[in-house]
């Protein structure tokens, strides 16, 4: 070996193994056979490899740390129950880094003096806007940076993990269409991201494919429960209301359950309902809401095992890492057979 340091990639070459097999070695996060770890482990103390996070840092330079920027500003918006979405991913992944044995910081904000002073190995950003200027910052930095999502106007960056949209969406306007539905509605959030572009983006072009006429709106992620009420009211009562919506998140659909129901609008008999987000609020709604999982504990596993693949100077993939996100059919969208 040269002088530089020895990286887990130099390890997995020497083993003949995955750079997640050496990973899951170490932190013991995936069962591994007897004879690979021994592999591994022979392999590591033959380059010297020390797996400690801190004890590689005073060698390495290394602070053992990974920022997280989660970038929607209403992640958080509301009370906590709102943010099921987000708590997912971050738990997830936290659950993922605790398992390698490196820290997690999340940076509210780059542009905090503070911040600069934090010692990062590398960063995520999650679910960033389109031209995300915290992202273009990073990158500017030298910082090492995985997209949790991509970037919608740099679908190019292979360092990404990123969700199968047009599959699940169209999936489930097909669902809509075979359960009668004729007119379809979609809802899209007002966050510029992936998200909000993708969905709307298939559902245009699924319209066009069919041959029916698209409508669409939009619904803040920001608004409060009573002004998602107030628009689902308008919405409700218009004369040319539509048979079915897809609304963008899941507590936004539930209070279109609600408002459906004081109106005396059944769902799903005179209306089909969906959601872009699954949460809580859906799985207890009357009826239960379908909905679009974004599948967040396997989008932050594979991030994380991206993120570290990267900072073990593996070489860049040639995509992005896919995800699909899991339609999660319910009754809100099922009308009995004639």
């Amino acid at each position: 070996m040269s002088s530089r340091a020895v990286t887990i990639r130099d390890v997995a070459e020497r083993a003949q193994v995955s750079i997640s097999t050496v990973s899951h070695t170490f932190s013991g996060s995936r069962p591994i056979s007897a004879q690979t770890r021994e592999r591994v482990l022979a392999a590591a103390r033959e380059l010297g490899y020390d797996a400690n996070p801190s004890a590689r840092s005073l060698r390495t330079g290394r602070s053992g740390l990974i920022g997280l920027f989660l970038r929607p500003r209403y992640a958080v918006a509301g009370t906590p129950d709102r943010a099921e979405t987000f708590n997912r991913l971050v738990g997830s992944v936290a659950t993922e880094m605790l398992r390698r044995k490196t820290g997690l910081i999340h940076v509210p904000d780059l542009h905090d003096p503070a911040v600069a002073s934090v010692p990062m190995d590398g960063c995520l950003v999650a679910h960033p806007y389109g031209s995300d200027e915290v992202l273009a910052e990073v990158q500017r930095r030298g910082i090492p940076t995985v997209t949790v999502e991509e970037d919608p106007d740099r679908p190019e960056l292979a360092w990404a993990v990123r969700l199968d949209y047009p599959r699940v969406v169209t999936g489930l306007l097909e669902h809509l269409r075979e359960q009668g539905a004729r007119e379809i509605t979609l809802l899209s959030g007002t966050e510029d991201n992936a998200w909000n572009r993708r969905p709307r983006q298939t559902y245009l072009d699924w319209c066009a494919r069919i041959g029916i006429r698209p409508r669409t709106g939009l619904l803040s992620e920001g608004l409060s429960g009573e002004e998602t009420a107030a628009r689902a009211r308008e919405l409700l009562t218009a004369a040319d209301r539509p048979d079915a919506f897809v609304v963008c998140t899941c507590d936004s659909a539930a209070v279109f359950v609600k408002v459906a129901a004081e109106l005396g609008i059944g769902v799903p008999g005179e209306l089909l309902l969906a959601a872009l987000t699954d949460s809580e609020h859906g799985r207890v709604a009357n009826p239960r809401i379908t909905a679009m999982d974004l599948n967040h504990e396997v989008l932050a596993e594979q991030a994380v095992e991206l993120m570290f693949a990267r900072l073990s100077r593996a070489a860049e993939p040639k995509e992005p890492v896919t995800v699909d996100p899991v339609l999660r059919l319910r009754e809100s969208t099922a009308r009995p057979p004639h």
